[in-house]
């Protein structure tokens, strides 16, 4: 995994102000979005916490290993919510794993955490089988991932729905897509 995919360079970052200004607009309302945004953000964390009974940067370690998963996953292309969750069910059982090898240093350099507090991480998620890992196939997904796939990704996906809805009534949605332009 590259560390570029997941950095976003200075040139890369505008204000809103000069956004809008582009738009030929004033500047966009943002408190309500922002607030939306907030609560989002604090209930993924609270139930990450409570729901998966492992601290925020373990979550993030996790989704690294997520999303390598995703990404060979979609290399034989798009899935639905229901073939996804057949996929990952493969993986956790450890069949059709053909997949390149996730390391502690990727994920460390992914993050720009120390490969020490990756590999820790690991372990505590591995004991609660969440991910595995040996030194052959690396670290992947581990058994209990199938019951935080089927009822926590869900619970996140209506969430960012809700998300998205309140966006769409504030405004904030279409100033977000507009952004760009």
């Amino acid at each position: 995994m590259s560390n570029e995919k997941t950095r976003i360079g200075i040139s890369k970052i505008i204000s809103l102000e000069a956004a809008s200004k582009a738009m030929g607009s004033k500047e966009p309302l943002f408190s309500k979005g922002l607030y939306h945004w907030v609560m989002f953000v604090l209930s993924l964390y609270t139930r990450v916490r409570e729901k998966l009974n492992i601290d925020y940067e373990s979550f993030v370690i996790l989704q690294v290993v997520v999303s390598h998963s995703l990404y060979e996953i979609n290399k034989s292309g798009d899935k639905t919510f229901t073939e996804l969750e057949e996929q990952m069910s493969r993986i956790t059982q450890k069949k059709n794993i053909k997949t390149s090898k996730l390391t502690f240093a990727s994920i460390a350099e992914v993050l720009q955490l120390p490969r020490e507090t990756v590999r820790r991480k690991v372990i505590s998620l591995s004991k609660k089988d969440i991910l595995t890992f040996n030194t052959y196939g690396g670290i992947k997904l581990g058994p209990s991932y199938k019951t935080i796939y089927k009822e926590f990704v869900s619970q996140t996906t209506l969430d960012l729905s809700s998300l998205m809805k309140k966006w769409e009534k504030s405004g904030a949605l279409k100033t977000l897509l507009e952004l760009d332009k």
